[in-house]
């Protein structure tokens, strides 16, 4: 059996101290490395050990028995959120690690949701109770109510033939529902481990029961009981004698600037010098062990590896038979303005923000040529400062930036249909496409309700790539255009002058077109937020969230004076809310941010006067379309346009 597992937390919560333990038990590494000591094998990168937290996902691999693992540490701090987001495609399981003396932080929630929605089976490990502030049974009882009643107590279960006294009465009626003759065996006083332990494997593996254990990474309490468990309730299939699947999830850059592709392999196997897409072959096969590794010449179903001579794949590709490519939940809220050197060359940080961009694409580096200007997307600012050091760090090129600014997004509010004509001379193409409101956080959709007839398959075809293929403006603030569902509902080409590029000009003049006479909606994003205050401060940190435009949720007694209040929150008012509730609080009160969701933006006239932009004179994002009569071509501006449409003729 081949399975990976991640580990993940809250940062803080004492995540690379669990790994190091897994690695040390498994004879892995000598001795037990710590965060604080800048010597834990997955945290090796300079700048983490600096700053003592993890920011790059990192993996290792081992055998116990006759199973390989891979193990995979991910980054905690909602700033990095992104980079432990591309990994969880790849796991078979999930170790949540939830710290015993704060317990459910906002982050933990964040990651709690994300392992729900890609369906990821999850053990918990409650850490730090060696601290004598630090409750097993409070955490336990906080992470039911709030999660799920299917985390079940697992601290004092003992999973051998013979301990069978030991299982919960929870625990045999939701195993039960595998196997209702387990019941009946339990009652009886016949049912055996063994007989047991399919329910649980299956429970487990479809997320019906969730094992919570506790203990100290640090000290190394409750891990062999929790290693124990991990492998007797864990299990995976993968097939190697079926065609290649794989996918990418994460690219980076060695000190040797070799481009290296992490894969999980799916399915059938790799081998060097195998072309993995169109004219690339695989020059190396790696097997990471934190920073070190070792080359092979094949990689099997289940294998997580890094591979050199690819160039073409993104992170979040499927390759080979896997078509299916990543959408990420979590995006950056914020945009900050690259600043450097007047006398550094404007390619030359571009080339090196376009490799950060390969490795991290939620970056989304822009380059605005008419200004001059270069803008990343980022989580916060813990990020920037992490990015000032690492282009410094390797590429030799100070730069700092600008103040963040919120990242808008734009939508319609009602069904518009945007017709778009490209015909110079000798090319022609047009297209018709209904743009409709889509549900929120879903993107761009596309389909397709056009005859054949009309437009053949390969250009309907050649329309959904170029939707898909950029990024396409709004008209009210320029910002990207999200959340809608754009329908082919017609199209003409003309069989000698239509070009490969025709096609790529009537789209976009389409959609441009379309929402220039659309009703659109200007979207912001919105913080999930938790913050714990002393009580006496819970009316004073209510009205905040009020006056900065957030919905709280009814506050909870946390115990020992604290209360605990979570909701939703613009980012643009409420990104330096930390700051406040640090002054307010003199140190007393903590808050946790990470992004929810795109919403109607609060104050959308305001955004929208501030902003001026002006979509008729954004030349690089033309809503008018290009007719031809009698051997010379013109222009129609997009309120005349469909006069001129052939597709209405």
């Amino acid at each position: 059996m081949k399975l990976t597992f991640g580990i993940l937390a809250h940062v803080d919560a004492g995540k690379t101290t669990f790994s190091e333990q897994i690695l040390y038990k498994e004879h892995i590494i000598r001795t037990l490395g710590r965060v604080d000591a800048k010597n834990s094998c997955m945290d090796h990168d300079d700048i983490e050990k600096a700053r003592g937290i993890t920011i790059f996902s990192d993996m290792a691999s081992f055998s116990h028995g006759d199973h390989t693992y891979y193990l995979i540490d991910t980054p905690g701090h909602m700033d990095f959120s992104a980079e432990m987001e591309r990994v969880l495609e790849v796991m078979d399981y999930a170790v949540l690690i939830i710290n015993g003396t704060d317990g459910i932080q906002g982050h933990t929630e964040t990651i709690w949701n994300l392992l729900d929605h890609y369906k990821i089976p999850v053990f918990l490990f409650v850490n730090k109770l060696d601290i004598p502030s630090a409750s097993y049974e409070r955490t336990l009882t906080e992470v039911r109510e709030r999660f799920s009643e299917d985390v079940l107590d697992f601290s004092s279960i003992c999973l051998e033939n013979g301990k069978e006294a030991t299982f919960t009465e929870d625990l045999i009626n939701n195993a039960s529902e595998w196997d209702e003759s387990l019941l009946d065996q339990w009652l009886e006083g016949t049912l055996t481990f063994d007989s047991f332990k399919p329910a649980l494997i299956s429970q487990i593996k479809n997320r019906c029961i969730i094992p919570c254990f506790g203990g100290s990474a640090l000290s190394g309490e409750g891990i062999d009981q929790f290693l124990h468990a991990f492998y007797c309730l864990t299990e995976t299939l993968y097939q190697e004698d079926a065609p290649f699947k794989g996918k990418a999830f994460k690219i980076r850059y060695d000190d040797q600037k070799e481009r290296m592709t992490y894969i999980k392999v799916l399915s059938g196997k790799l081998r060097v010098r195998e072309p993995l897409s169109e004219g690339e072959k695989i020059h190396q096969i790696r097997v990471f062990q934190g920073e070190r590794f070792h080359t092979v010449s094949e990689a099997f179903a289940g294998d997580v590896v890094a591979v050199t001579g690819i160039r073409s794949s993104k992170a979040g590709q499927g390759l080979g038979e896997c078509h299916e490519g990543a959408v990420l939940t979590h995006q950056p809220a914020l945009q900050a303005k690259v600043i450097y050197p007047p006398e550094i060359p404007d390619r030359t940080v571009l080339q090196a923000f376009s490799i950060l961009e390969e490795e991290d694409p939620a970056l989304s580096v822009a380059w605005e040529d008419a200004l001059r200007q270069l803008k990343v997307n980022i989580m916060g600012k813990i990020q920037l400062e992490v990015l000032e050091q690492t282009v410094l760090r390797r590429f030799h090129i100070p730069v700092s930036f600008d103040q963040p600014e919120v990242v808008y997004k734009e939508t319609v509010a009602e069904p518009v249909t945007g017709y778009g004509h490209f015909e110079p001379l000798r090319h022609y193409a047009e297209a018709a496409l209904q743009i409709e409101p889509g549900a929120r956080g879903e993107g761009i959709s596309f389909d397709s309700r056009c005859h054949v007839d009309r437009l053949g398959i390969n250009y309907q075809n050649l329309v959904r790539t170029h939707v898909f293929e950029t990024i396409h403006k709004g008209v009210l603030t320029g910002s990207e255009l999200t959340d809608v569902k754009i329908i082919l509902i017609d199209g003409l080409s003309h069989i000698k002058h239509t070009e490969g590029g025709d096609f790529r000009q009537a789209v976009y003049r389409a959609i441009r077109q379309g929402l220039m006479k659309a009703k659109s909606l200007l979207l912001e994003p919105y913080y999930s937020f938790s913050i714990s205050v002393p009580d006496s401060l819970t009316g004073r940190v209510l009205n905040d969230i009020a006056k900065y435009y957030g919905r709280a949720e009814t506050p909870v007694q946390a115990g020992n004076r604290k209360t605990i209040i979570t909701g939703l929150a613009p980012v643009a008012s409420f990104m330096n809310y930390g700051e406040e509730l640090m002054a307010l609080s003199g140190g007393k009160g903590s808050i946790s941010l990470s992004f929810s969701h795109y919403d109607v933006c609060h104050n959308e006239d305001e955004t929208i006067a501030r902003y001026q932009y002006d979509p008729d004179g954004d030349t690089a994002n033309p809503s008018c379309s290009v007719f031809c009569q009698k051997g010379t071509s013109f222009v129609v501006n997009w309120d005349e346009a469909e006069e001129y449409m052939h597709t209405l003729s």
